[in-house]
């Protein structure tokens, strides 16, 4: 019934002095230098994002053992026409919520939201409870994922929880994946500052797992994702943009160029009081354009990789037949595909018959049409691109040779053979284990 969020830390808290401060539109930085972990700048970040999205923001904060609290209500200054800044009794103190935590902390701050007037217009059509619920949950949601994003890179360092449970951890550039590619760290100097530049390169989107998809924050398209990360002390600032000085390719859409830039230069770089959008100065475009070409060099060279691969795989699950100029048929491959000449071995003549009937309508009512149209909308198919259970390819395997019931000699013909087919060539690594563990089971 009254709905609120609240942002609770466990900081070094502020005094009743210290909280006027912070609630002043442009507040003065008092005794605050630039650090290297100083997020902040204009004094207007904490009132914008609250009054985008609320008509009520409380501020409770713990200091030297006293817990003191302020708020605003827009309503209230609209009537009154003065920005009042309300003292909050200890009696309304008591009342506020997740008081409770602050009490039990040290020292540290609470921030909260209430009267959402923003969710309340865009639901005022829907009057059930339930529409504003959703779309609050949903915003909720929204707000953690992004997150997630923006201070991925402050993960080992601050523990940051939603509703008691710590966000996901979220990597752009997959640097723990061995196959990913780190090209060589540029430094940059502007205005006597450092700028840090690094370019990347994704492992081909087809040989990502489950666990990597996740790190990427599942994200719609990695098209989509492609271009600098800007970061401002370690805060991502700007993503999956090129700013004018590459063009959007698939060709490139592997690749990501990471910058770091420090806060002496706001001001070259037109950072804008939300700190979410800027612009890079012409006069380093150029030095960017080396990493930006490495990048998207490595990231021309992975596509086209597993391309190749492909092409020259040996015993394919699928054929590609050309039937005229711009016409092409794909086909099962019954030729000299192991798997169904050891079924169809195993089969008799009707029986083949009707494996062959029911693979000639797999043929032929290939979805075509939903894959086109799932492209079109940058929607994932993940068929090919799904974890890996090398586990499971083995016991298929065993459970091949077990059927065959083939002499040893055999057997190790018959798992070199079904290691080059394109179903299980992704486990040829393990083929001595393979062949251990037949030997124990027999």
């Amino acid at each position: 019934d009254n709905p609120y969020l609240a942002i609770i830390d466990d900081g070094g808290g502020m005094t009743k002095e210290e909280i006027q401060n912070a609630m002043t539109l442009g507040s003065e930085r008092i005794n605050k230098k630039n650090t290297k972990i100083e997020l902040g700048h204009f004094g207007l970040g904490l009132k914008s994002a609250s009054f985008s999205q609320c008509l009520t923001l409380i501020v409770a904060s713990k200091k030297n053992n006293k817990i003191n609290a302020m708020s605003y209500d827009l309503e209230k200054i609209q009537k009154k026409n003065s920005w009042i800044i309300d003292v909050l009794s200890e009696e309304e103190i008591k009342k506020l919520p997740e008081i409770e935590k602050l009490k039990k902390s040290k020292t540290g701050t609470i921030v909260i939201w209430k009267n959402f007037d923003k969710i309340k217009e865009e639901t005022e059509e829907k009057t059930s409870k339930s529409s504003f619920s959703n779309s609050f949950i949903s915003k909720i949601d929204m707000v953690k994922k992004h997150t997630e994003l923006i201070f991925h890179r402050f993960y080992n360092e601050i523990n940051i929880e939603f509703n008691g449970h710590k966000i996901n951890k979220i990597d752009p550039f997959l640097e723990e994946n061995k196959a990913s590619q780190r090209g060589r760290e540029d430094t940059i100097t502007m205005d006597g500052e450092e700028i840090k530049v690094t370019p990347f390169v994704l492992p081909h989107e087809n040989v990502l797992k489950e666990k990597d998809r996740k790190l990427l924050g599942n994200p719609k398209s990695i098209y989509d994702e492609q271009g600098f990360y800007i970061y401002r002390n370690r805060r991502l600032i700007i993503w999956g943009s090129w700013l004018n000085v590459n063009l959007r390719s698939e060709d490139s859409k592997l690749a990501r160029v990471r910058v770091d830039i420090p806060i002496g230069l706001d001001s070259s770089w037109m950072l804008d009081v939300k700190k979410s959008s800027l612009k890079i100065p012409d006069k380093i475009k150029d030095m960017l354009k080396n990493s930006v070409n490495d990048s998207i060099a490595r990231s021309k060279g992975e596509i086209r990789h597993p391309i190749k691969k492909a092409a020259t795989t040996i015993s394919p699950l699928w054929n590609k037949i050309k039937l005229t100029e711009g016409e092409v048929k794909y086909k099962i491959n019954r030729e000299d595909n192991k798997l169904y000449l050891l079924l169809t071995e195993m089969l008799d003549k009707n029986q083949i018959k009707v494996l062959n009937a029911y693979l000639d309508k797999l043929e032929r009512f290939i979805p075509k049409d939903l894959m086109i149209l799932d492209a079109a909308d940058s929607i994932s198919i993940l068929n090919a691109t799904e974890e890996i259970d090398e586990e499971k390819m083995i016991q298929e395997i065993l459970n091949i040779i077990s059927c065959k019931n083939c002499s040893h000699a055999a057997a190790d013909l018959l798992i070199n053979d079904l290691l080059k087919e394109q179903s299980y060539s992704a486990i040829a690594h393990r083929k001595e284990e393979i062949l251990r563990r037949l030997k124990n089971d027999r």
